[in-house]
């Protein structure tokens, strides 16, 4: 009986998952460097199944850019004002890690983070989830209002599998857009 087509890439992938660890505690790039030790994740909102356990793993390690994986946003367009009568639903897509499409054992998850900013403020709101669109609440929204200057949005994804965020799993940085509320 010929051997499975699929075992080789399998036995691959199981092999490099199980290196990480070593190659990267042997690692000591710029580009890979972990923030601070004293990130907070204090005030960030969590939805769907991003957990506070996942946002300080995500938040040790620093996005490098890899757009496509970091994902682009399909509204709203940022070239529009947007109404402050109603908030906005905000969504992306971003293509999930290499290992991801390998069909790599173990539990995978895409979280995303969204960072508003203005000039004034660089962590005006701030948003964990592994959903694939954001509605802010009332309370939410109205503090993008009040920001009265334009925002900045930033998209920055990660692929968890379990609960570890292998270097092939970013986080990586995604689409930005400016906007303004009116």
């Amino acid at each position: 009986m010929p051997m499975s087509r699929t075992r080789p890439l399998r036995t691959v992938l199981l092999l490099a998952l199980c290196a990480a660890p070593m190659a990267m505690a042997c690692s000591s790039s710029d580009s890979e460097s972990a923030r601070p030790a004293d990130s907070s994740t204090t005030g960030i909102v969590r939805e769907g199944d991003a957990s506070d356990a996942l946002l300080k793993t995500y938040l040790q390690k620093k996005p490098r850019d890899w757009a496509w994986a970091g994902g682009q946003f399909d509204t709203p367009d940022a070239s529009a004002p947007l109404a402050a009568d109603t908030p906005l639903t905000f969504s992306w897509h971003a293509d999930p890690a290499d290992f991801a499409e390998g069909g790599a054992p173990g539990e995978l998850l895409m979280t995303h983070l969204l960072s508003f900013s203005t000039a004034r403020d660089s962590n005006l709101l701030q948003v964990f989830t592994s959903l694939s669109e954001y509605t802010p609440d009332a309370a939410a929204w109205q503090k993008l209002i009040d920001a009265g200057e334009a925002i900045t949005l930033r998209l920055t994804t990660g692929t968890f599998i379990g609960a570890d965020l292998p270097e092939d799993g970013g986080p990586f940085i995604g689409q930005s857009l400016t906007l303004t509320i009116e």
